[in-house]
């Protein structure tokens, strides 16, 4: 498996986690009585997006253009 392909699911998992850790942090914020304007956020889930379609679209440029022997689909 290459790097682009094994890194695809890890920046998934990696911005799930990050997603729930932050979904938690804003909810003890709210017990806390803090208002929501005052805390914080990422955009956590569209950096996500960002990361794993560019890893997507390198993942297909490595295995079409610069590597075609070992195909799309390996």
């Amino acid at each position: 498996m290459c790097m682009f392909c094994a890194a695809i699911p890890m920046s998934v998992s990696v911005g799930a986690a990050l997603a729930g850790k932050q979904r938690e942090k804003l909810h003890q914020a709210q017990i806390g009585g803090k208002t929501l304007s005052s805390i914080h956020r990422l955009p956590v889930g569209k950096t996500t997006l960002a990361v794993t379609g560019g890893l997507l679209v390198c993942s297909a440029v490595y295995h079409l253009v610069i590597m075609p022997h070992t195909g799309a689909v390996v």
